[in-house]
């Protein structure tokens, strides 16, 4: 099989008079841009002011063109705090982080009138564009860096009734016309990189950032932008995966760029405007006295980076962490670090039920996070520049300190023996252990360790992924059961990797209930612990 390829998720300048029509300058256009840095830099992401009070919008009742007015204006309306938007979606997690704003953080929420929110707000301009076009793009990134709102040209007529002017029309404009003008004025950080065909998802965070909006494809123009972006810098949405996720997240890795998917999110402008100096996991974080006959296993989902879906349906779908089983064992849930700025709330949700809140009464098991692939985002760490790979480094374990985490899972090439590249992760006090996944497949390496810094990388034994060849629940059962039994040797330890768009919990739990009673099932972070203090051949 090692020629088998697979993708891991789902087919998954303005002039002067525009520029005076809303009162701006070059002066105020320029203190936008500094500000939204400044923001970056005491937290690692852009983010919104806190909410007061959210005025709510039923996505579904919202046609395409008021949703890019929608999210616009959620976004100009995220830099103040004060009064804002939210976009409902019963069906998604949305409800369930709006309810703990209300309830946790005293968020007042009531049902909102978007056109009366809007005549409310300060906003004083449109920048005019063209549905299905690149032009929302445009409007997007325009409308981040002159406080207007994106308003598509249906609408022009209402727009103007409600006491807005014209900024811009910009109708018969794409992202190179604004990357060739604006570049200088636009983030370097952070870019959005997001299909026209969605009109509202991303596009309040963009808007509140102040950040680039762009899709091209895997085009000469798309690695313009990301070759200009500094190191370590995060393309937040998800790229044109038609032939294979790699052929762009192998550019952003080596222009020493990282991807957040997230092209489904919706009211990260809202959610980022929770701070949290740190969010604590619950569950054991002692390890056990190791049984000299049994063989320890780890379950491990797959796709932990992706944010949009640990927004939408992953804590409902019955699947994953909306399953009844979840509680009955031991299980590892990957998450992105960055949700300690991008939507701390919703972090620290995962957090408490992982301590036992929505579970059946007696369940024992423990949920336990680790960092999902490559760190602070998708990556392959042996395509990063050096410097880039080392800043990326110290950024993630500030992260992880400040999210309760201590492993990472790696996604890469060819790279599982290079303990010089390893060490650079591991060189860090916050980083226990690293968890390889060769990209195609996964458990490649059959669950060698590697040592770097006397720490473990350890591979992944094996895999649930339907289709697959020995992926299958009874091959599991079946390798697991006569694995070593030795909690002294890399071989007394086991990680199984689930895929997570093809498997669910409830394959997990039938794997589990045909384990011999020698093989104990624990998380992840307590195995990488064990590993190194136990296994460990250098005492």
């Amino acid at each position: 099989m090692s020629g088998l390829r697979f993708t891991r998720r789902h087919a998954l300048g303005l002039g002067a008079a525009a520029v005076g029509a809303l009162g701006l300058n070059s002066v105020s256009l320029n203190s936008t841009a500094v500000a939204a840095s400044a923001s970056a830099a005491a937290g690692g992401y852009p983010k919104g002011s806190r909410p007061r009070v959210l005025n709510v919008l039923q996505e579904s009742a919202l046609s395409p063109a008021e949703l890019t007015l929608a999210t616009t204006l959620q976004g100009q309306l995220a830099r103040t705090g004060s009064e804002g938007l939210y976009l409902d979606i019963p069906s998604l997690g949305y409800r369930l982080w709006l309810d703990d704003l209300a309830d946790r953080y005293g968020v007042r929420v009531g049902p909102g009138d978007l056109w009366k929110t809007l005549e409310q707000s300060r906003v004083a301009g449109y920048i005019l564009f063209r549905q299905g076009t690149s032009s929302v793009n445009v409007a997007t990134t325009l409308a981040g860096l002159t406080g207007a709102i994106a308003i598509e040209e249906s609408l022009e007529a209402t727009a103007i009734r409600s006491g807005l002017r014209k900024v811009l029309d910009v109708r018969d404009k794409d992202e190179q016309w604004v990357w060739s003008n604006y570049s200088h004025r636009l983030r370097h950080d952070v870019v959005i990189e997001q299909k026209e065909d969605w009109p509202e998802r991303l596009r309040d965070y963009a808007t509140m950032a102040g950040a680039f909006a762009f899709f091209d494809g895997n085009s000469a123009f798309r690695a313009e932008v990301v070759g200009a972006l500094d190191d370590d810098a995060t393309v937040i949405g998800w790229g044109d995966a038609a032939n294979g996720e790699d052929t762009f997240i192998g550019p952003n890795s080596d222009a020493g760029v990282k991807a957040i998917p997230a092209d489904h999110a919706r009211n990260l402008s809202v959610l980022s405007g929770i701070r949290a100096d740190r969010i604590s996991q619950r569950g054991p974080v002692e390890t056990p006295r190791p049984d000299p006959d049994a063989h320890y296993v780890s379950f491990l989902i797959t796709d932990g980076d992706n944010i949009q879906w640990m927004l939408g349906d992953f804590p409902t779908d019955p699947r994953w962490f909306g399953s009844a089983q979840r509680g009955k064992v031991d299980l590892g849930w990957g998450i992105s670090p960055s949700l300690v700025d991008l939507a701390p709330s919703v972090m620290r949700w995962y957090y408490d039920q992982s301590g036992g809140g929505g579970r059946a009464a007696g369940a024992s098991g423990t949920d336990r996070f680790v960092v999902g692939p490559s760190g602070g985002g998708y990556m392959y760490p042996s395509r990063f520049p050096k410097a880039a790979l080392d800043k990326h480094t110290g950024s993630l374990a500030q992260e992880m300190e400040r999210a309760d985490l201590s492993v990472v899972q790696i996604i890469d090439f060819d790279s599982f023996p290079d303990t010089a590249l390893w060490s650079t992760y591991l060189k860090r006090p916050q980083i226990d252990g690293l968890i390889y996944l060769e990209y195609s497949r996964y458990d490649s390496h059959k669950g060698k360790v590697v040592w770097a810094n006397g720490k473990p990388v350890i591979s992944a034994r094996t895999m649930l992924w339907d289709g697959l060849p020995g992926a299958d629940e009874a091959s599991v059962i079946a390798e697991l059961n006569s694995a070593t039994r030795d909690p002294h040797s890399t071989a007394g330890y086991s990680v199984v990797l689930w895929h997570a768009w093809s498997k669910s919990l409830d394959n997990v739990m039938t794997v589990v209930d045909g384990l011999a009673p020698h093989v104990k099932v624990i998380p992840p972070d307590t195995l990488v612990k064990m590993v190194s203090r136990h296994a460990n051949p250098q005492g």
